[in-house]
């Protein structure tokens, strides 16, 4: 059927829909007629309408068609005209350029960028401190700062601790933040290891609480935390440590124990716990130099003598062999 003939039906059924709804019958009967005659109008205009959309829009064809019926049916009337030329000709006249709803910009220059790493000068300690203590320039005590990241914790946190009583408040600022990210992390994995606790399974269990006391003990050896507070983690990783051993102990929570009471200042009780690691089969590497430190403080220094002598001279930790070759 072609579309001409159906164009012309549809606009007999709207006028008679028209004519319909001005006639002398009933409302209802009224409506009705009108209702009819527009519905089928609309269904027809819509298969015309079907054929005439972009052959990429005729996949569907029940989908295009209920909806080009809705929009007609919808609007009576106006609603044919108004799709035919506001969708149709969308359809063909699509817009050449769209508007972009966004500005695009240059990346702009920011103060701080990411480091490179690889491409930083290595700073020894004592140079940072020199750098801290004696540069004039601002600029040079914060990459200063910076490099320390590059640097093991407890020596980090030294000498952010010093920066703190820099003239400059940007260097002291730096050194803030960089000292508050360090405890941050330390008490976030705290809190989350004692929340995960009370949950814990009896498997579980001892590998957290080994995890536990490593945060607290790290909190007091790294001087992240002060005074009281300090001696709070360092008990705290102590009792953690205690039920640890009576429950299934391994010899690196009794060398943990012992640097613990080593750092509480309980010489004897450190020595008992460093023998029971050795005990448990700690190697005499990880543990001898302990011995030596405890027997330093008592000014045993023979004692320290003969514990470095179990040292391997040619170990693989540089520290130890600085001992050995400076002691024996």
């Amino acid at each position: 059927m072609g579309s001409n003939w159906l164009i012309a039906q549809a606009v007999v059924l709207e006028i008679a829909g028209i004519v319909g709804l001005a006639s002398p019958l009933p409302s209802e009967a009224q409506l009705l007629a009108y209702l009819a005659g527009h519905a089928i109008a609309c269904a027809l205009l819509a298969v015309v309408l079907l054929r005439l959309l972009p052959k990429r829009y005729q996949g569907s064809p029940r989908r295009a068609a209920l909806f080009l019926f809705s929009l007609q049916f919808a609007i009576p009337l106006i609603g044919s005209i108004g799709v035919a030329l506001g969708v149709l000709l969308a359809l063909y006249l699509p817009r050449s350029e769209r508007e972009v709803p966004w500005q695009e910009i240059a990346i702009p220059e920011l103060p701080y960028k990411p480091i490179d790493m690889s491409l930083q000068m290595v700073y020894s300690q004592g140079g940072l401190r020199q750098i801290l203590r004696e540069a004039s320039d601002p600029e040079k005590r914060l990459k200063a700062l910076l490099s320390t990241r590059q640097m093991q914790d407890r020596d980090a946190v030294q000498i952010l601790r010093e920066a703190l009583r820099d003239k400059v408040d940007d260097v002291r600022l730096l050194a803030y933040s960089m000292l508050e990210q360090k405890e941050k992390a330390l008490t976030h994995r705290a809190n989350r290891l004692q929340q995960a606790l009370t949950s814990a399974t009896d498997e579980q269990t001892p590998r957290l609480q080994r995890r536990l006391a490593q945060a607290w003990w790290e909190m007091g050896y790294l001087g992240l935390a002060q005074g009281g507070l300090r001696i709070h983690y360092l008990k705290s990783a102590q009792a953690m440590l205690q039920r640890l051993i009576q429950r299934r102990p391994q010899h690196n929570d009794w060398r943990l124990l012992g640097r613990v009471e080593l750092e509480l200042g309980n010489l004897e009780t450190a020595r008992e716990a460093f023998h029971t690691a050795l005990d448990k089969g700690a190697p005499d590497d990880l543990i001898r130099p302990y011995l030596a430190e405890v027997a330093f403080h008592t000014r045993d220094l023979d004692q320290v003598r003969a514990e470095l002598a179990a040292c391997s001279p040619n170990s693989q930790n540089s520290g130890i062999r600085s001992l050995v070759q400076a002691w024996l």
